[in-house]
């Protein structure tokens, strides 16, 4: 723990001009505790307990605030001045420009702590003479609640007001001069002690902190904090006993941190059905099941249909789908934050929760990409701020996409559409409301609206689509905000099969959305700056520049569009946009909306939603959107992903950059927060350290899959961090040749003391073996094989190939395999065990095999009778295997994928990632078996030759001493070290122009 030092307003003014600043102070950032507060406050004590959960509980790197002010004026120090803050997202800054944050011991939300006395003058003067050294006006004071949805410094403290105290400070400071000198003191001795104590706090704050990802925001809302940790904050055994009146603070907050009591899912579970990749949630904090959708149409409608009609009243029937990047917790929050104000305007809301599990992985890959790109250029940091579009944004993208965001973004649309696949659960849904339709014939009493939000557009489309085909009666009213829909997609799914204004589908559609210019001046967490949107059409979708229906130009440029939506001069009966930012306020055609993840949170956008819907054009015939609800409604999307990427962008430039978090999806186990620590080679051994890593997701259908790039991205990250030098093939580079090309290449050019790791995603079959090379007593004669990208053309990638790489493996060279598809217990190895007949398989869970059809074999046997029949090597079982194979299950099993990742690699590398020093292969098979329970699915194997069973994991073999010696990591190269130089040279021609 650093040292933290009391000051008196004195000594902070002569520390302030003294100190070496080598940050620029352009702001000063003000915040309060909220926890301790003033009845909590024990000074050093408290100061020490702030650290403490900052850098022990939250893993950050120092205390976030630069000084905190007590609740009796005392001064202390905190973090480090040349560091940035770690205050709100995207405002902190870098280490040569950002502001100055402090931090206010107390609770100043209405109604608690009161701002006044010795406090309030300290912290007051404090931030006059932060802008006076450094030239800053009064308003360079920033409140945190201006830069995030937090009441933070508090909802009794009024901006105007401080600001206008701020400047009393300021002139009475400026005319008289009360910074004092040195030569002041009244003896030489106690000039000197003041000096020593002032370098020493100079010392104190000019330390250097690790590099580590800083948090997204200082403050993340304590009111949601365990007891445990508020102990740690305000070192009270009973925090709670000195916090009256904490539970009205939480109130007055709104429904920020979402408390899932019975109370709160028993008053969710009549307007929420949650999926996951199209199936219903059966597990988690709030699950749903068919029983609960029954419940919804057999129980509740029938219900709220009887209580309209007696108000002589249509039932408006809502359904809602948010951006398919949100995550459960936001999502089950904003239907909590609107339910009510639906019901009170006579609105029946249903909310489908329909994508989790994306969002962290999303955010981390997109630090990844700041970090890769801040740590291979550090001079693009000082690049201006008005040429992003032709700098910095190019290079987001490029990385973005080889980072594998691409994959993601198409798994969630995937998702969207398989929900309304049959037995799935939106497809279930559709289902019940065509029996709710039929059985209450009097229609004109019901009416079906709409409204997604972003990629909730996507799911919406799909809806309309399947209710059609269920015959169910039009929606009349759908209302797409900022829709990540792509124009090709949405003419496929609506406008062609004619389902909008003919009465078949959508009545009428309306879009709200900003204006080009407001998109652009849009930014994702800080990093790229333009919108979401812009993101998508540049970088996530499969093929790049596809036009996104939620951005002005694309709509303008396109002759059925502008015609849908009137944009040619004459309006549409169909559909219209409401651009923002209007200039109306309120009624049907306002919106003012301009962060692409804050439109459910724009009230005048709400509003206007509801009067379409109610059929008015006044505010006055509705309830309007509440004040509190659009200030507190937490709407975390792309552009607030908590990834630390401030402090990617601010990470020190003079030396190497901490890697950044792995993207772990969500999982039965709790995630690894232990570091990952590349291991040196343990016995004296040292060479190249060499992987390949496949990843298949774009399968023809219906074999698509969801998480097997994902996946080989997860396994690069891992072995880059223990010193590989990693290639990773995906999707369409996936061919046979080239995994052949690359494992062969690996191998042939290797020599004794390398290691080298080879891993696959994707699916796996059996099929017929052509050399009799695979029997076992009366089992068929079948081939382990993995499916290429072109595996249709019959090129399976069968064991005998691999078997015929590995067979020549020089002496000396550690190969190991991590193999995560079906009947990958034999994938490499000349009939090492048997393979009985598969046993049938239930389950929902999605599977990484592929059923060989005849045609199928049919090709397999053409192109073996192409390429040859002949073994290279007879079948010697595993005695004579050269190579270690990790499988993920038994020959006679599948492997199973959920939430985007494969069960055996979500496993494997979060054990890894704990490090593998004096980790032998029968450990790590140990630990892996005990990672997937007591009752597995799949049964994870080693298979090795025996001899090596208890030889060390990814470690050179131990060899004479006369071996060749190279530091292990030596190779290293990023598999998308292409894309980027190419940005770079790019930018370098860009500058020299300048």
């Amino acid at each position: 723990m650093p040292p933290f030092h009391p000051l008196s307003l004195q000594e902070f003014a002569d520390l302030l001009a003294r100190f070496p600043f080598q940050r620029q102070i352009n702001a000063v950032h003000l915040h309060h505790t909220w926890r301790p507060n003033h009845a909590q406050d024990r000074g050093l004590k408290s100061i020490e307990g702030m650290w403490q959960y900052h850098t022990q509980v939250n893993g950050w790197s120092d205390i976030a605030q630069h000084l905190t002010v007590s609740s009796d004026g005392t001064i202390w120090t905190g973090r480090s001045w040349t560091q940035p803050p770690a205050s709100a997202a995207g405002h902190n800054g870098n280490r040569d420009i950002g502001p100055f944050m402090i931090e206010m011991i107390g609770d100043f939300d209405q109604g608690h702590d009161r701002f006044e006395g010795q406090q309030r003058e300290v912290a007051l003067e404090v931030i006059a003479r932060i802008q006076l050294r450094f030239n800053l006006p009064v308003e360079s004071l920033r409140f945190h609640n201006q830069m995030s949805r937090k009441s933070c410094p508090g909802t009794s403290l009024q901006y105007e007001e401080v600001l206008n105290a701020v400047r009393e400070v300021r002139s009475r400071l400026q005319a008289t001069d009360q910074a004092r000198e040195l030569t002041d003191l009244p003896f030489p001795a106690a000039a000197l002690a003041y000096r020593q104590h002032t370098d020493a706090v100079i010392q104190a704050m000019s330390r250097e902190l690790p590099s580590k990802a800083e948090p997204w925001d200082a403050e993340p809302d304590l009111r949601s904090a365990k007891e445990s940790d508020l102990a740690i904050l305000t070192g009270l055994e009973n925090p709670t006993e000195s916090v009256s009146g904490a539970r009205s603070a939480t109130q007055q907050n709104g429904a920020r941190n979402l408390d899932l009591s019975p109370e709160v899912l028993n008053e969710l579970r009549p307007h929420v059905i949650n999926l996951v990749q199209g199936e219903f949630r059966d597990t988690g904090v709030f699950a749903t099941s068919k029983g609960d959708v029954d419940a919804i149409f057999e129980d509740y409608l029938p219900r709220e249909l009887a209580a309209a009609k007696e108000r002589g009243q249509k039932l408006k029937v809502l359904f809602y789908a948010h951006g398919g990047l949100t995550a459960e917790e936001n999502a089950l929050r904003t239907a909590h934050t609107q339910l009510a104000w639906w019901r009170e305007n006579h609105i029946y809301p249903i909310y489908f929760v329909w994508q989790t599990g994306l969002l962290e992985t999303i955010g981390q890959l997109l630090q990844m990409a700041a970090q890769r790109f801040l740590s291979k250029e550090p001079a693009m940091r000082d690049i201006a701020r008005d040429i992003p579009d032709f700098t910095t944004d190019p290079v987001i993208q490029e990385v973005v996409r080889n980072l594998g965001c691409v994959q993601i973004w198409s798994g969630m649309k995937l998702s969207a559409e398989r929900a309304f696949q049959p037995d799935r659960g939106g497809s279930y849904l559709v289902k019940k409301l065509q029996e709710f339709c039929q059985n209450h014939p009097e229609l004109e009493s019901i009416e079906l609206h709409g409204v997604g939000h972003s990629a909730g557009a996507i799911f919406q489309s799909h809806l309309i689509a399947a209710a059609r085909q269920a015959g169910i009666p039009s929606f009349k009213t759908m209302h797409f905000l900022a829709p990540a829909i792509r124009i090709d997609a949405f003419k496929e799914l609506l406008l062609k099969p004619g389902l909008i204004g003919s009465g078949q589908g959508i009545d009428h559609l309306t879009i709200f959305t900003m204006k080009k210019d407001w998109e652009q001046a849009d930014q994702c967490a800080g990093v790229y700056r333009k919108s979401l949107l812009y993101l998508i059409y540049h970088a996530l979708e499969p093929q790049r520049k596809t036009e996104i229906l939620g951005l002005e130009e694309f709509l303008r440029a396109d002759v059925e569009m502008k015609s849908l939506f009137g944009l040619a001069g004459i309006p549409s009966p169909k559909g219209e946009v409401i651009w923002s930012k209007s200039i109306l306020k309120t009624g049907p055609n306002a919106s003012t909306c301009t962060e692409h993840g804050r439109f459910p949170a724009d009230a005048p956008t709400m509003n206007s939603v509801l009067l379409r819907i109610v059929g008015a054009t006044d505010n006055g015939a509705i309830i309007e959107f509440p004040a509190a609800a659009a200030r507190d409604l937490e709407v975390v999307n792309f552009e607030q992903l908590p990834t630390g990427l401030e402090a990617a962008v601010s990470a020190p430039m003079n030396g190497a950059i901490a890697p950044p978090p792995l993207p772990i999806l969500p999982a039965p186990v709790p995630p690894i927060a232990a570091p990952v620590i590349a291991a040196p080679p343990q016995n004296g051994q040292v060479g190249k350290r060499l992987a390949l890593c496949v990843g298949i997701d774009t399968y023809p259908s219906p074999y698509e899959l969801l998480g097997c790039v994902a996946d080989a991205t997860l396994w690069a990250t891992v072995l880059d961090r223990l010193g590989f030098s990693t290639t990773q093939l995906h999707n369409q580079q996936a061919t046979r040749s080239a995994i052949l090309d690359g494992l062969n290449t690996l191998v042939r050019s290797s020599q004794a003391g390398d290691v080298i790791a080879f891993q696959f995603s994707g699916h796996g079959i059996q099929l017929p073996d052509m050399n009799a090379d695979e029997s076992e007593g009366d089992s068929p004669h079948l081939d382990e094989a993995i499916c290429p990208y072109d595996f249709a053309s019959g090129s399976f990638v069968i064991d005998d190939d691999i078997g015929a790489i590995f067979s020549t493996i020089p002496t000396g060279v550690n190969v190991t395999c991590f193999i995560d598809c079906c009947h990958s217990g034999t994938i490499s190895r000349f009939a090492v065990g048997a393979s009985p007949q598969r046993q049938a398989d239930t389950r929902v869970e999605r599977v990484r095999f592929m059923k060989a059809t005849e045609s199928l074999i049919e090709a397999h046997r053409r192109f073996r009778e192409r390429v040859g029949r002949s073994r290279s090597v007879s079948n010697g079982g595993i005695d004579l295997m050269k190579e270690v194979v990790f499988s993920a299950c038994l020959s006679i099993e599948q492997a199973f994928e959920n939430n985007g990742q494969g069960d055996f690699t979500r496993y494997a590398t979060q054990l890894l990632q704990q490090g593998i020093q004096g980790l032998s292969h029968e450990d790590f098979e140990r630990q892996v078996i005990a990672a997937f329970g007591a009752a597995p699915r799949q049964h994870p194997r080693l298979y090795c030759n025996p001899t090596v069973r208890n030889g060390l994991l990814l470690q050179p073999i131990a060899l004479s001493p006369a071996s060749r010696s190279v530091s292990p990591g030596t190779a290293h190269a990023d598999s998308d070290t292409a894309a980027i130089a190419q940005g770079f040279r790019l930018i370098a021609d860009l500058l020299e122009k300048r």
